[in-house]
């Protein structure tokens, strides 16, 4: 143990000699409050477990050991209680953090879950942005095709139209079996050879008496321009152009009736055959 050493003070007014009683320094030290964190109270307690190591080592003394751990936990103002406090209290610290931690995580896979059905959102809106603007441009195409297709059939009505038909200079060859026909449907049909380029030469029906309808064939103002695709669309065009000068009262072509230059085809029903339905020829009744 450690001798308790003793100080004499010669007080040279009194003549005295006072001896100073020695202060302890146990009593004498001032506490500190203990820390508030819990991290500090580990640091603190792990400073003293070191102190008590080195203690324990050879040739130190045990009681210097135990005042400069008594030193540090003091400074520190750890007590026996906080410190079983603080290692009690360790574990519920290690949960907290575990669940933080948990906590974190699923925060941010939640997060990430969010990123990623937005990032699918919008390439699914992209995607569909990008179909409908390529339907619209197909749409658009579709329809500049078939604006351009109707301003070239206008263009070919203008250019048959152009040719009047008072200039015909061929005589059509009309097969009759019923009679001969009428003037307005010789004059038309001259017109037609004349002015519709592959026209001349082709073969067409006049009067016959097998037909039902007697305004049409048995009248001699029905004509049958045998026909088909382009050269059958020409001669309809040509007709149209010059409807009232040719004296047209009605055409039939393809399945369908125009009764007008302007008007719009109406479907015929289905007779049974190319021919019966107007498949492979023009039909063209005149006015009387």
């Amino acid at each position: 143990m450690a001798s308790l050493n003793t100080h004499v003070h010669d007080d040279g007014a009194t003549g005295t000699d006072e001896v100073a009683a020695p202060r302890s320094t146990r009593t004498a030290r001032r506490f500190r409050p203990a820390p508030s964190s819990r991290v500090a109270y580990s640091l603190g307690i792990a400073g003293v477990c070191a102190i008590a190591v080195v203690n324990l080592l050879p040739g130190e003394p045990a009681e210097a050991g135990t005042r400069d751990a008594a030193s540090v936990a003091d400074a520190l103002g750890i007590t026996a209680s906080s410190a079983d406090a603080a290692a009690s209290a360790a574990p519920e610290q290690l949960q907290e953090l575990t669940a933080s931690r948990a906590e974190r995580d699923a925060e941010q896979v939640e997060a990430a879950t969010v990123q990623a059905q937005a990032e699918e959102s919008a390439a699914a809106a992209k995607a569909e942005a990008e179909a409908r603007a390529a339907a619209e441009a197909a749409a658009a195409a579709a329809a500049r095709a078939a604006a351009e297709a109707e301003a070239a059939k206008a263009a070919q009505v203008a250019e048959v139209a152009a040719a009047a038909p008072a200039a015909a200079t061929a005589v059509a060859r009309i097969s009759n079996s019923a009679g001969p026909i009428k003037a307005v449907a010789q004059a038309a049909a001259n017109a037609v050879v004349t002015h519709v380029p592959g026209a001349a030469g082709m073969t067409i029906g006049g009067t016959r008496a097998s037909a039902a309808d007697p305004g049409g064939h048995p009248s001699g103002l029905a004509l049958d321009y045998m026909t088909s695709g382009a050269l059958g669309d020409a001669i309809v065009d040509y007709h149209r152009a010059h409807w009232d000068e040719l004296g047209v009262e009605y055409i039939i072509w393809k399945q369908r009736m125009l009764s007008s230059p302007g008007g719009s085809w109406k479907t015929m029903e289905d007779r049974g055959s190319a021919t019966a339905n107007h498949m492979d020829h023009v039909h063209v009744n005149y006015r009387g």
